[in-house]
């Protein structure tokens, strides 16, 4: 399964906030499915709506960091869906 880890700071070290990502590509709907680009780890969809903690000891490969503009619209999505 892979991920998105959206918050590794002081608070959620242990147990980072994550949102999961889908292998195919369900479209674009803004603030809730982002794309991935397919030149990082292979494309997919970044779903906002599964948001979870994740155990860093069970995390594998990493990937990379997604573009600037992409973890814009992460934090945007996730803001408006938890009314923040």
């Amino acid at each position: 399964m892979r991920v998105v880890v959206v918050s590794a700071t002081t608070y959620t070290r242990a147990y980072p906030v994550i949102v999961l990502v889908h292998d195919r590509a369900d479209g674009n709907v803004p603030g809730i499915l982002l794309p991935l680009p397919a030149d990082l780890a292979g494309g997919g969809t970044i779903d906002l709506s599964r948001i979870r903690f994740g155990d860093p000891a069970a995390f594998g490969h990493r990937y990379g960091r997604i573009p600037p503009t992409l973890a814009a619209k992460v934090d945007s999505g996730l803001r408006r869906l938890l009314s923040l």
